[in-house]
């Protein structure tokens, strides 16, 4: 699967110096988890290169209460 057909459940803009966002994926089980994870990841990594568009990470929480943790690891 390519980025395009891929929506997030979250785009999370970081006040972090410099401004830095997070996708946010929040999933019980999901058969193409993997393949999500990996296009997330390769995009991140591709964005990231440009270094135009400002730092960018990937996290997925299994669960609500690993949400906050990792808000603040990606601020970090």
């Amino acid at each position: 699967g390519q980025m395009h057909d891929y929506v997030p459940d979250f785009i999370i803009r970081l006040k972090t110096s410099p401004p830095s966002h997070l996708i946010l994926e929040t999933k019980g089980y999901d058969p193409r988890e993997e393949v999500k994870r990996a296009a997330a990841e390769r995009w991140v990594a591709a964005v990231n290169a440009d270094g135009t568009y400002g730092i960018w990470r990937y996290a997925l929480a299994k669960k609500t209460t690993e949400v906050s943790a990792l808000i603040d690891a990606a601020a970090r």
